[in-house]
Order: C-alpha cells, then structure tokens, then sequence
C-alpha cells in the first residue's frame, strides 16, 4: 500500500525562502501602483472629475494616464535605485526606505491641495499619492518571498 505524503514532508518545504531582488520589488510596486492609481483615475473620471490642474505658479494641465504611469515610473525608480544601493544593509535600511517613501508619498498631497482643482480632482489625485506610498511601504516592510 502507497501512502501519500503529508504537504510539510516535500522537499519544498525545506527548501529555503528567496527574497525578491530589490529590482523585482520595484517592479512588483510600479505595477501594483499603476494598476490601483489607474482604477483611481477610472473612478474618479466617471464621479465627474475633469483631473484638469493648475500648479502654483505653473500652467493649467489635463491629468491623463500618460503622465500618471510617467510620473509612477520616475518616482519608483529613483526609490528603486536607492533600494537596489541600500539592498545589504538589513532589514532596517528597509524599514528606513518603506517609511521615508510613505512620508514623501504623503507629503507631496500638500502640492495636490494647493494647487488649483476641483474639489474631486484633489481627491483623485491625493488618493494616488496615498495608494503608491502605501504599496511601497508594505512591499518594503514585510519583504515577499518568490
């Protein structure tokens, strides 16, 4: 008689964890937040949001999914970069980039409100900050395993 094996006694699972290279992190982070800030857009385009804005000092633009993807790419690789710099250091430097990245992300919403926009503009758009920073700091904080 066969006897099938208990899950726990395969060779996978004592095959030890792979951290997730801090490239793939950033690329699991630039899709995650692409996806999510699009949905964002979607939703905020169909409450009514015309995602029309006028910077301080700057010229009246139209928030459109180029430069949402743009501005995700430039943003999450500079952090990816100075991951990828940092990635020997421990789980503390980390934890230091997952929190530093969450307070850019949040502090940046102060450019959103000071701008001129609707009040559903603002919202879209201080919404986006708030989701990349938080996808950030979860892939950051308790990195995946592959």
């Amino acid at each position: 008689m066969i006897r099938a094996q208990h899950p726990a006694n395969t060779s996978q699972a004592v095959q030890p964890h792979k951290r997730r290279s801090p490239w793939g992190t950033g690329g699991v982070v630039f899709v995650a937040a692409v996806i999510t800030d699009l949905v964002i857009f979607g939703v905020a385009e169909l409450a009514g949001a015309d995602m029309v804005v006028t910077p301080r000092g700057g010229r009246t633009m139209t928030i459109g999914v180029g430069m949402i993807v743009g501005a995700l790419f430039v943003a999450i690789a500079i952090a990816t970069v100075a991951l990828v710099l940092l990635a020997g250091r421990g789980q503390s430097f980390r934890r230091l980039l997952a929190t530093g990245g969450l307070a850019l992300s949040l502090l940046s919403i102060v450019l959103v409100l000071a701008a001129g926009a609707t009040v559903e503009t603002k919202t879209a758009l201080a919404s986006m900050h708030i989701v990349t920073g938080l996808i950030w700091f979860v892939a950051l904080w308790r990195p995946r395993t592959v």
